[in-house]
């Protein structure tokens, strides 16, 4: 009966150090991977303002070319005296679009600046465009 007693004398405690040693590993691991999902929550976040910001920027861009060189046959229209204004879209809540028209010659220069933030994050794009009529 002794032989499987619990009272042995061979069992010292090593099922705590097992249970230690697996606690730090696991401890270990998800730190790893909180700290993974917070570095994808960024990389997301900058994607969507980088795309939000793009488009923003593009669209705004075509509507500025179109009003300066309408395709109905009539005639173009000139930069104005402020050369920089800004735009705000419905769509693009958050956005701050600026537009700057610069004569160059016989041509106009437009330069569509996005700038889309959300809490910290701040990502800005710019689209240029030189047009000839």
């Amino acid at each position: 009966m002794r032989k499987y007693s619990i009272r042995s004398k061979r069992q010292q405690g090593g099922a705590m150090l097992v249970i230690l040693f697996m606690t730090v590993i696991v401890t270990f691991f998800s730190a790893q991977l909180m700290s993974m999902n917070v570095q994808a929550n960024q990389t997301n976040t900058y994607e969507v303002l980088s795309t939000q910001s793009y488009w923003a920027a593009r669209s705004v861009m075509e509507r500025e070319v179109f009003s300066y060189f309408p395709n109905d046959g009539s005639t173009a229209t000139s930069c104005p005296a402020t050369n920089t204004r800004t735009v705000q879209i419905a769509e693009f809540t958050g956005c701050d679009i600026t537009v700057q028209c610069e004569p160059n010659g016989d041509a106009v220069r437009l330069n569509t600046i996005a700038v889309c933030a959300e809490q910290s994050y701040r990502v800005s794009r710019r689209v240029e465009v030189e047009i000839r009529p």
